[in-house]
């Protein structure tokens, strides 16, 4: 595949912005406009098209042309079934420096880049830049036509954005993918099949929680795009209907239990032989959660601490485990 880089004097702050896209072609474009944008002008935007059956691989053409120096269009001649696998594929084919993750129908604001790389940066001076480091920010809530509806998404789903034990990670993923930079020691981690794995972002950041460096920004740099057909939407967890709605959910609660359980094994089958002692205990102390009677299974979320991070999300654990 075709991989051109921006002529710029800085190649060692080289982005790649990685967008899987899939029938996107009502929003692409201000998307697309919206990176274009950017006050940070040293990335590479590609554009993997999973298939569409509309116009979004000839919008992703046409700013390719318009834009080479800047914009790659590519074409899947399979389709992935999902965001995740389109993405995770991607990442293995980037070489560099660092690597963000656009959805086909948000908008970056205008310093999206600029801040994230200067959060980033910031922590290779604390951590030094052979660690795996992951940066993510807060989102602002819109509609399909961009009225704002919550100012900040970590509060309207009472999320932790600071959240970086591997203990409470393996539970609750608190990374939006669209938000997200990842460095290339980071990446390089990263190594398929991907079965198994829920999120991309859930993923990079468990392997950030075990090896390396979470760092999170406060303020939104996107405005989050609700439009019916998200892969992975934006309820208000304040709202009494919400906190109704998944009390009653006693088969989504427990598979989404059940799916934690096995991607955590997962995780450990990909790193064991880079996990601490510690870490590997506690990965296989959360598996066994199942085979363990009703006591069991809540005395463990309380010795190792596999909480949620709100009083409703930790009832509904103890109910449901």
């Amino acid at each position: 595949m075709t991989d051109l880089r921006p002529d710029s004097g800085d190649q060692d702050a080289a982005i790649d912005v990685l967008m899987a896209a899939y029938n996107g072609e009502k929003y692409l474009s201000e998307q697309i406009e919206s990176i274009l944008r950017q006050s940070d002008r040293v990335w590479t935007l590609t554009v993997r098209d999973d298939c569409s059956t509309d116009g979004t691989l000839a919008i992703a053409r046409d700013y390719a042309e318009r834009h080479p120096d800047r914009i790659i269009a590519q074409e899947r001649t399979q389709n992935t079934g999902s965001a995740k696998q389109n993405f995770l594929e991607m990442l293995l084919d980037s070489s560099a420096p660092y690597v963000m993750f656009s959805d086909d129908d948000d908008v970056w604001l205008d310093d999206k880049i600029s801040v994230t790389l200067s959060k980033m940066r910031e922590m290779e001076r604390d951590f030094g830049v052979g660690t795996p480091l992951l940066v993510h920010t807060d989102l602002t809530v819109a509609d399909r036509n961009l009225t704002v509806t919550s100012r900040s998404m970590a509060d309207s789903q009472q999320l932790d954005g600071g959240e970086s034990r591997l203990s409470r990670l393996i539970v609750q993923n608190m990374v939006t993918g669209c938000t997200v930079m990842v460095n290339r020691p980071l990446a390089d981690l990263v190594e398929g099949p991907f079965d198994g794995i829920l999120m991309h972002d859930w993923w990079l950041a468990l392997i950030a929680a075990a090896f390396g460096r979470i760092g999170y920004i406060d303020t939104p740099t996107v405005l989050y795009r609700q439009h019916g057909r998200n892969a992975v939407g934006a309820s208000d967890a304040r709202s009494i209907s919400y906190n109704v709605n998944r009390s009653l959910d006693r088969d989504g609660t427990k598979k989404r239990l059940r799916d934690s359980f096995a991607q955590a094994g997962l995780f450990l089958e990909h790193f064991e032989q880079r996990l601490s002692e510690s870490q590997i205990q506690m990965l296989r102390a959360y598996i066994n959660i199942p085979r363990l009677g009703k006591l069991g299974r809540v005395r463990e979320l309380r010795r190792h601490g596999f909480w949620k991070n709100t009083f409703v999300r930790r009832l509904g654990q103890v109910w449901f485990v």
